[in-house]
């Protein structure tokens, strides 16, 4: 269950702020540079890059169409985020852009399966959508599309992070996620309240 305020007997549980953590934003970015490496080589083993450079030598266009592609992704994302936070809890979502993120927040306090879903969203949405393009379009425009995948992926970074820390985590949780920092409340046992 969402909520617009924090509801009685939760207690603090911890905190994700990849800009101040030092130890979070290492872990993202580690993240992040393996989430580009590993599924460039996976493109390697599927596809030559010879018939998707000669298109892109062939056709200037298609170098415009990769720039605004990687640009538009960004935007997509946070949309995708937000829209998820809208369905999971009639509240508008708040969009910005912190360097080195670009951000989608909320102040409504989303249980952890919502908050999961909410952070996954992007990656999931824009993973299926890129890999049906992927298959339909001729195989020379593998490599363009792959590198926006690649970049879906490694862009997803934090997302990824945040939901397996959230899975891994016990108990009753409600997340406050404002874009840039997350606040974890646990609900606290009856035994914790009598104390």
């Amino acid at each position: 269950m969402n909520h617009r305020a924090l509801p009685r007997g939760y207690r603090y549980a911890g905190t994700m702020d990849f800009m101040r953590n030092r130890a979070q934003m290492k872990a993202v970015v580690i993240l992040s540079l393996a989430l580009v490496i590993v599924p460039a080589l996976l493109g390697l083993l599927f596809a030559p890059v010879g018939p998707s450079w000669r298109l892109m030598l062939d056709h200037w266009w298609s170098w415009l169409a990769l720039g605004a592609a990687l640009i538009a992704y960004i935007p997509l994302h946070e949309l995708t985020h937000g829209i998820a936070m809208f369905a999971l809890s009639g509240v508008l979502p708040r969009y910005g852009l912190k360097l080195p993120y670009a951000y989608c927040g909320s102040t409504v306090w989303f249980d952890k399966r919502s908050h999961i879903v909410t952070a996954l969203a992007p990656v999931a949405v824009w993973g299926v959508l890129l890999q049906v393009a992927i298959a339909m379009l001729p195989g020379e425009w593998f490599w363009p599309l792959w590198i926006v995948q690649i970049s879906n992926l490694s862009g997803s970074a934090g997302d990824l992070y945040t939901a397996w820390a959230l899975a891994r985590m016990k108990g009753d949780l409600l997340i406050q996620d404002t874009g840039v920092r997350m606040r974890i409340m646990r609900k606290v046992s009856v035994e914790e309240n009598q104390t």
